[in-house]
């Protein structure tokens, strides 16, 4: 399916009507825009933020030169304690926007149910003002829509308040928490492990090849990442990949540089 995900970034429209019909005889929906959309989001969010975060603090205690188990004790604290923020602030604010969106549905479908009137020329006010629709046409679409109150109700929470209905529940909310954590603790252990295994099997003599290590572990783990998101962001594979390693060299290099001259200029 891999031959599919690009073909608007290609410009080539037979191979966008082939996609098409491809999904189409799928059942699937006929666009592979959004495959899964949110929990990829958090995904990439989650491993993202795990690597880069969990490298930057490996990175300024080589700087530094703590020795190495100092090193992987704030390393695996820090791993831990973020890994558990992150999942539980992902359900948190997961689950505050399942609740706001359910308590504006409910006002919605109040005001549809008891001011028909006054909701259809909202429909009509936006239809004419944001699509340029002249009156009868905005007219037609409002009263032709509203035969459908539940399509009605979710394309207006959608047009006046930005809103899209789901049918999320808690059991999803907690999901996107538990996916959120596992992505940052698996992709945040990479550089650490890395570091630890340079330290056990080479020893912990030599400082700058030790970051070296964490260094390219942790860039190469993000360029495969960034042609990973590649495939479902439609954005060009190298491109995305190298925006990531640098985003990586910039977080790594910055507390690396500042472990090295706070070492060097604080009296101990």
């Amino acid at each position: 399916m891999s031959q599919f995900t690009n073909p608007y970034y290609n410009e080539d429209v037979v191979l966008s009507k082939e996609a098409h019909d491809f999904y189409h005889n799928l059942d699937k929906h006929g666009e592979n825009h959004n495959l899964d959309k949110d929990n990829l989001k958090t995904i990439i969010f989650g491993s993202l933020d795990g690597i880069i975060t969990i490298f930057a603090i490996v990175s300024g205690c080589v700087g530094a030169k703590i020795t190495p188990t100092q090193v992987i004790i704030i390393g695996i604290g820090n791993l831990f304690a973020n890994a558990i923020s992150m999942g539980f602030s992902e359900y948190t604010s997961s689950t505050a926007q399942r609740d706001f969106m359910l308590a504006e549905k409910k006002r919605e479908e109040w005001e549809i149910e008891n001011c028909p009137s006054e909701e259809k020329q909202e429909m009509i006010d936006i239809y004419m003002n944001k699509y340029k629709f002249d009156s009868e046409d905005a007219r037609n679409l409002v009263e032709i829509t509203f035969r459908n109150k539940n399509f009605f109700l979710e394309h207006m929470m959608s047009e006046e308040l930005g809103l899209i209905v789901t049918n999320e529940d808690k059991n999803e909310c907690l999901k996107k928490g538990i996916i959120m954590f596992l992505s940052f603790a698996v992709f945040g252990i990479i550089p650490l492990s890395a570091y630890v295994a340079y330290t056990v099997f080479f020893g912990y003599t030599d400082y700058t090849t030790s970051f070296l290590v964490v260094f390219i572990s942790t860039l190469t783990t993000l360029f495969i990442l960034g042609l990973f998101k590649s495939q479902f962001t439609n954005q060009k594979p190298i491109t995305c990949a190298l925006y990531m390693v640098l985003n990586g060299m910039i977080a790594g290099m910055v507390p690396f540089l500042l472990g090295v001259v706070l070492k060097n200029n604080i009296s101990e």
